[in-house]
C-alpha cells in the first residue's frame, strides 16, 4: 500500500508515521510503567509513616526506660500488663481485638510533639511488664519489657517493645 502526502507526493517507508497497533501497544507500555511508579510511591509512603510511628513510639519507651533505670531495685514490683508466653506484651486480645486493661502503676501515657504538624502533639500509651528474671530464685534480677503504641490504636500501628534486665 502506497501512502501520498496531500501535495501528491508517495512518501518512502522512513516518512510513514506510527499505524493504530503501535500506538497502542507503546500506550500499554507507558500505562504498566506509570502504573509500577504509582503503587511504588503509595507503599513508600506508608512505610514512611509506619517508619516514623516506631521511631517515636520507640522514644516514648526509652524514655520509660531511663526512669526505670535510675529507679531504685527495691522500690520495684514485679507484674504489670499481660505478657504473651513468647515475651510480647499485649495491648489487646488478638482473637477479638478487645483491648486488654491498663494494670494501675504500670502505665503511662506520654505526649510528644508531632513530626507532621507545628505546635500538635502525639500521645504514645506506654506499658510495662516487671518480672523476676531467669529464675533468679535470689530475686536479684528483675526483666523489664516496655511496649509503647500510638493512642488512638491503629492496626497498622503495631506496638514497639524494649526489654532490659535490671540488677540489685
Amino acid at each position: 500500500m502506497k501512502t501520498i502526502k496531500p501535495n501528491g507526493k508517495q512518501l518512502t517507508g522512513s516518512e510513514e508515521g506510527f499505524s493504530l497497533i503501535e500506538l497502542l501497544i507503546a500506550s500499554f507500555i507507558l500505562g504498566i510503567g506509570v502504573l509500577s511508579v504509582t503503587t511504588m510511591i503509595g507503599t513508600s509512603l506508608s512505610r514512611n509513616f509506619s517508619s516514623k510511628n516506631d521511631t517515636i513510639a520507640m522514644a516514648a519507651a526509652e524514655l520509660l526506660m531511663e526512669q526505670l533505670k535510675t529507679t531504685d531495685f527495691t522500690s520495684l514490683t514485679p507484674g504489670g500488663s499481660t505478657l504473651e508466653a513468647d515475651g510480647r506484651l499485649l495491648f489487646e486480645d488478638s482473637s477479638t481485638g478487645a483491648a486488654y486493661a491498663v494494670v494501675n502503676n504500670y502505665w503511662r501515657d506520654i505526649p510528644l510533639a508531632n513530626s507532621d504538624e507545628a505546635g500538635q502533639t502525639v500521645t504514645y500509651q506506654v506499658r510495662w511488664n516487671i518480672a523476676v528474671a531467669f529464675n533468679d530464685t535470689q530475686n536479684r534480677l528483675l526483666r523489664i519489657t516496655i511496649g509503647a503504641r500510638r493512642q488512638p490504636s491503629n492496626l497498622r500501628l503495631p506496638p514497639v517493645q524494649l526489654v532490659f534486665i535490671k540488677a540489685e
